[in-house]
């Protein structure tokens, strides 16, 4: 990306998250207008990952029933390429259901309609599978530059939030570049084991 496009692209973003945030307030007063859920969900699709987008999709399932099938269907068509396979599915088996309930598997923290159940995993609750990529890269990069504070907050968030997933990432892309991972690794990979036995 050049210089002189960066301004340009961070503007769009801040525009896109000022955006969803304008139309989630809208919907907190108002959560049966139709148009608000629409552009929330166009401008979600401005937004990196597909946390954003599940989040305003779920809160529109909350919200309208079976009678409003063409419309869930319309809205779960312009997103479904930014959706995980399996919520692609789920939503589409709910299109013709009755509105999700307030607490549901498929809302994400950027619903403010339904909410995340309590039986989803900690790390979702906690940090979505773009946050755990995300960090996984980071923490390859701390380790390839040797910054040893960095690496110990990715550690650290890992066993704090059981991010199985960013450590299992991180730790991949390291053996397979023929890094030698020292002792803390270790010990948090025997942690997290040790975290999932006893879930």
């Amino acid at each position: 990306m050049t210089k002189d496009a960066y301004p340009e692209a961070a503007l769009r973003l801040l525009a896109a998250r000022q955006a969803v945030r304008r139309h989630a307030r809208h919907l907190l007063r108002k959560p049966d207008d139709i148009g608000a859920h629409m552009a929330r969900l166009q401008a979600s699709l401005a937004l990196a990952g597909a946390e954003p987008v599940q989040g305003a999709l779920a809160d529109l399932f909350s919200c309208f029933g079976a009678r409003d099938e063409p419309l869930k269907r319309t809205a779960l068509q312009l997103v479904r390429e930014r959706l995980s396979a399996h919520a692609t599915r789920w939503f589409e088996a709910q299109t013709a259901q009755t509105a999700l309930p307030a607490i549901h598997p498929l809302a994400t923290r950027w619903s403010v309609l339904a909410h995340p159940s309590a039986d989803i995993s900690t790390r979702a609750r906690r940090c979505s599978v773009d946050d755990s990529r995300l960090l996984a890269g980071q923490a390859v990069l701390a380790f390839a530059a040797a910054d040893q504070p960095a690496q110990r907050e990715f550690l650290h968030h890992c066993v704090t939030c059981h991010d199985n997933l960013a450590f299992m990432l991180a730790r991949r892309a390291l053996l397979k570049s023929g890094a030698s991972l020292p002792d803390d690794w270790a010990a948090v990979s025997l942690q997290l084991e040790q975290t999932r036995a006893c879930t």
